[in-house]
C-alpha cells in the first residue's frame, strides 16, 4: 500500500504525541504514583508505534516497543522515579524527534535504535522481567465479568465504525478503547487490548460499566480522528447475572438475542439521537490558513472601495446593501482571526522538559510555574516567540536562580521558582519569565562592560539597575565569566529584542537585587490586522500602531527647544525628542532624486512609545484611524527608512507602517532636563 499521501499526518501526529511523552515523563519524575498521567503516556506511546509501524518505520516501531515495556513497569512501581530512568527515556524521545524530522527532510528515518534499545532492555532486567524484547507470551484472556453496580451505572454495548479512508485501524482502536476507559470500566472489547496491534478492521466494540451519559460516551469516541460513526447499541441496568461472563458473543444485556438482532441490524436500529456526526476538530495545511487570511485582507480592501463608491452614488436601495456586505465581511473577518488563534501552549509544552535538563545539568532545583498556558494569540505571534522564551528561560536558569548553597545562605529556600505566565492586555498579549534568584548586580554588569569597553570607570561607577539591564541588551555583551553550552557568547538578550521587535512587541526587563528577575514581553494578538493611526508626510500616507501612539498635538500649541543639538519638545514635565517624519522614513532632500516628494509643513506631533523611551514625531497630517491588513515588505525595501510593513486602503494607496522601534537608537541616553 502506498503511504506517501499519509505522510503529513503521520508527521503531525508524531510530533504532537513526542511533544506530550515529553511534557508527561517530566511530570511522571515529580508524580510517579499518578496513574492518570501513565495513562496518558501509553496512550502517546502506543499510538506512535502503530503509526510508524503502518507507515513502515520499523526503526521507530522498535524503539517505541521498548520504551512501552519500561512504562509497563512504571505502572507497576509506587517509589520515586530514578532519575537516570527518565534520562534514557527522555533520550529515546530526542532520537525519536531526530529520526521524524530525518523522515520529513529526507523519507527516511535515520535511527540506529539497537543502543537504546540495549539500554531500556536493561532496565527492563533490572526488575527481572524475562524476555525483555519480545516480552512473554500473552495468556488467554480471563473471561470477562461484569464488576458490581453503583447506583447510577449500567453496562453498555458501544459499537465505534472507522472511516474508509482511515490508515491506521490498530492506533485508532486503540484510540477509541483508550477514550471511552476514561469514562467507566471496559469488561470486555472487540479487538481486545491483546489484539489490538493487529488489528485491521473498521468496527469497534466495548463493553463497559459506566454512569456517564450517553451523549459522553459517544462524544469521547467520534473525537478520535477517522471515527465515521459511534452508536450505543444496548443498555441494561442491570445483567441477569452479575457474575456472568460478559465476552460480546455473549453478552449480558436483556438477552444475547436481542442484541444480535440489534447488531444484525446495523444503524437503522441504533437509538435515537445517535447520528453519524464525525470529529468535531480537522486539520488544516498552515499554508492555507494563510491563504485565507490573505484573502480576508483583499475582501476588506475591496468592501472599503466598493463602500467609498457607493457612498458617492445614488442607487436604491445600495446602502442598505452595503450594510449588510459590511456585517457580513465582518463576521467573516472575525471568524478567520479565531481560526488562526491557538493557546500558547504550543510553546509553553516543551519548558518542562528545558528547566529540567538545565537545572540539572548546572545543579540547580528549580520549581517551575506555568500560568495562563490557555491564552491565545496568531498562530504566526505563537510560532516565533519559541526560540526568545529559551534564551529568557535559559538566563533566568543560569545567570538568574543560584545554587541551592548560597541560596540557603541567603535565607532562601533550596529550591529556585521560575513562574512563566501568559495574560491578555487590550489587544496585547504579555507573557512573562521570572525567576526568584539573585537580581542583576550593576556592579558586576558594570565591571563586565569596562572589559568589554561599552562604559568608561566613571560611568560604571555612577551605573544603576536600569543602566545594567540596558547594557545587557547591547549585542556581544555577556556576564558569563566562560563560553559555554548555556552562556557566554553575547547573544542571548540581543537575540531576543531584535526576534520580539521584527514581530511588532517589546521587551521589558525589570530586577530587584537579591530577590529576583523578571522579563515581560508585549506582542501583538497578531500580526495580521492591526489598528493604526494613519499620518501623512509630505503628502505620503503612513501607520502607526495605535497601542504605540501615547496622544497627538498641534505643532502650534508646542514648544521647541534645541538641548546640545537635538529638537527636544518640552512637556509639562519632562522634554522628548523631536524627529521629523520625512527623515526617519528616508524622505530624499534633493529635488528629482529617487524618493523626493515636495516638503509640506509638519502640522501635528505624535507621541510614540519606542523601543526605550517615548518620541515625539512630526507629520504634516492626522488622517484617523484605521483597521489595517498587514503585508510583509519585500527584503531590502525597509532599510531606506524606519519602516516595518505595508497595507493597502480602499483608495489603492500603499501605506508604510512605522517602525516604532527604530525612530530612536536602542542605548539608553539621559534625557535632558529642561528648567
Amino acid at each position: 500500500m502506498d503511504t506517501s499521501e499519509y505522510l503529513p499526518m503521520f508527521l503531525a501526529e508524531c510530533r504532537e504525541h513526542l511533544q506530550e511523552l515529553n511534557t508527561a515523563v517530566v511530570r511522571l519524575e515529580d508524580a510517579p504514583d499518578d496513574r492518570a498521567i501513565l495513562d496518558e503516556i501509553f496512550r502517546a506511546a502506543h499510538s506512535l508505534k502503530g503509526m510508524s509501524a503502518t507507515m513502515g518505520f520499523e526503526g521507530v516501531a522498535r524503539l517505541t516497543h521498548q520504551m512501552e515495556d519500561v512504562f509497563e513497569l512504571l505502572r507497576q512501581r509506587q517509589a520515586a522515579l530514578p532519575a537516570s530512568v527518565v534520562d534514557v527515556l527522555l533520550e529515546c524521545l530526542d532520537a525519536l524527534e531526530e529520526a521524524i524530522d530525518a523522515i520529513e527532510t529526507s523519507g527516511a528515518e535515520a535511527i540506529e535504535p539497537d543502543a537504546l534499545i540495549s539500554r531500556l532492555a536493561a532496565l527492563v532486567r533490572d526488575d527481572d522481567v524475562e524476555d525483555p524484547l519480545g516480552g512473554p507470551d500473552v495468556a488467554p484472556p480471563a473471561p470477562a465479568v461484569v464488576p458490581e453496580l453503583a447506583d447510577g451505572e449500567r453496562v453498555v454495548h458501544l459499537e465505534v465504525t472507522l472511516g474508509d479512508a482511515a490508515v491506521m485501524p490498530s492506533v485508532r482502536a486503540f484510540m477509541v478503547l483508550s477514550a471511552v476507559a476514561e469514562h467507566g470500566t471496559v469488561v470486555s472489547s472487540r479487538p481486545s487490548e491483546a489484539e489490538v496491534d493487529g488489528f485491521t478492521g473498521k468496527v469497534i466494540e466495548v463493553a463497559l460499566v459506566s454512569g456517564a451519559p450517553d451523549d459522553s460516551l459517544l462524544d469521547a469516541a467520534r473525537s478520535i480522528d477517522d471515527v465515521a460513526t459511534a452508536r450505543i447499541v444496548a443498555a441494561a441496568d442491570r445483567p441477569d447475572d452479575e457474575d456472568a461472563d460478559v465476552s460480546l458473543l455473549e453478552w449480558p444485556g436483556p438477552s444475547a438475542v436481542d442484541v444480535a438482532q440489534d447488531l444484525a441490524a446495523g444503524d437503522a436500529a441504533a437509538p435515537k439521537g445517535d447520528g453519524k456526526r464525525k470529529a468535531t476538530t480537522v486539520r488544516v495545511d498552515a499554508e492555507r490558513l494563510d491563504q485565507l487570511m490573505h484573502y480576508m485582507g483583499e475582501l476588506v480592501v475591496q468592501r472599503t472601495h466598493v463602500e467609498a463608491l457607493a457612498a458617492d452614488g445614488d442607487i436604491a436601495g445600495v446602502q442598505q446593501a452595503m450594510q449588510e456586505l459590511t456585517r457580513s465581511s465582518h463576521a467573516l473577518q472575525s471568524m478567520v482571526m479565531q481560526i488562526r488563534m491557538i493557546p500558547v501552549e504550543a510553546v509553553f509544552l516543551r519548558f518542562p522538559r528545558l528547566v529540567r535538563d538545565v537545572s540539572s545539568k548546572l545543579g540547580k532545583q528549580v520549581e517551575l510555574e506555568i500560568v495562563g498556558q490557555e491564552t491565545e494569540l496568531d498562530r504566526t505571534v505563537v510560532d516565533a516567540l519559541g526560540d526568545p522564551l529559551v534564551h529568557l528561560i535559559r538566563n533566568s536558569l543560569d545567570h538568574g536562580l543560584e545554587p541551592p548553597q548560597e541560596r540557603e545562605a541567603a535565607g532562601k529556600s533550596p529550591t529556585g521558582t521560575l513562574t512563566i505566565s501568559a495574560r491578555h492586555a487590550g489587544g496585547s498579549i504579555i507573557i512573562s519569565v521570572a525567576d526568584d534568584g539573585r537580581g542583576i548586580d550593576p556592579v558586576r554588569v558594570g565591571e563586565r562592560a569596562i572589559d568589554r569597553g561599552l562604559i568608561t570607570p566613571e560611568q560604571a561607577a555612577t551605573l544603576d539597575v536600569a543602566g545594567a539591564i540596558e547594557l545587557l541588551f547591547a549585542p556581544g555583551f555577556s556576564t558569563a565569566e566562560t563560553v559555554g553550552d548555556l552562556s557566554g557568547r553575547g547573544v542571548g538578550m540581543d537575540a531576543v529584542r531584535t526576534k520580539i521587535r521584527s514581530l511588532g512587541g517589546e521587551v521589558i526587563l525589570t530586577a530587584v537585587p537579591g530577590e529576583g528577575t523578571s522579563a515581560e514581553i508585549r506582542l501583538p494578538l497578531t500580526l495580521a490586522i492591526m489598528s493604526a493611526l494613519l499620518v501623512e508626510v509630505d503628502g505620503l500616507p503612513y501607520g502607526i500602531a495605535l497601542g504605540r501612539v501615547e496622544r497627538t498635538m498641534r505643532m502650534q500649541d508646542v514648544t521647541v527647544r534645541s538641548v546640545a543639538g537635538q529638537r527636544m519638545l518640552v512637556l509639562d514635565d519632562r522634554a522628548v525628542p523631536l524627529v521629523r517624519g520625512r527623515e526617519v522614513f528616508g524622505h530624499k532632500d534633493t529635488p528629482g532624486a529617487p524618493g523626493w516628494e515636495e516638503p509640506r509643513d509638519d502640522t501635528h506631533v505624535v507621541l510614540v512609545r519606542a523601543s526605550d523611551r517615548t518620541v515625539a514625531l512630526s507629520v504634516s497630517a492626522l488622517v484617523g484611524q484605521y483597521e489595517l491588513v498587514t503585508r510583509p515588505l519585500p527584503a531590502g525595501i525597509a532599510d531606506a527608512g524606519a519602516v516595518s510593513g505595508a497595507a493597502v486602503v480602499s483608495s489603492g494607496a500603499i501605506v508604510l507602517l512605522a517602525d516604532c522601534d527604530a525612530l530612536t537608537t536602542t542605548t539608553r541616553a539621559q534625557e535632558p532636563t529642561v528648567r
